[in-house]
This record gives structure tokens, sequence and C-alpha cells, in this order.
């Protein structure tokens, strides 16, 4: 489990709970998304390192795939 801790800034002052309201909704809808594109990226990062390596089918070692491309060639 990771922590993340998010920052944001709100006005000193609001005129009424409906702005208020709307002030949150659309800072809420902004984290959403950048966190959302944030943790896409880390997927992405993620597979894209477990995809460097492959298992020999024979004998089920563990090997980088430029390795196993070397050694088919």
């Amino acid at each position: 489990m990771r922590k993340v801790q998010i920052t944001i800034e709100l006005p000193d002052t609001v005129d009424s709970l409906d702005q208020l309201e709307g002030i949150i909704e659309a800072k809420g809808q902004l984290i959403k998304q950048q966190l959302f594109s944030h943790e896409i990226e880390h997927l992405i990062n993620h597979e894209k390192q477990n995809s460097d390596t492959i298992a020999c089918p024979s004998c089920q070692k563990k090997m980088s795939s430029s390795k196993a491309t070397s050694r088919v060639n």
C-alpha cells in the first residue's frame, strides 16, 4: 500500500455553501484526473519492467528479454 499526499489551494473566503461546494467539486475532479493519470503511468512502467524479464520455456528461469533474443539468434 502506498500513501499519496495531496495539497490543494482553496480561497480564503467563500460567499456561500453553494460556492464552497462548487469549488470542492471542481478541485475533486482535478485531483481525480491527475491521480488517475499518475497511477496509469505508474502501472505502465511497472508492466514494462515485468515484461523485460521472460521465463525460459524449458527451465522456467527468468532472464532479460535481450538475453533471450540473443540466444535464439
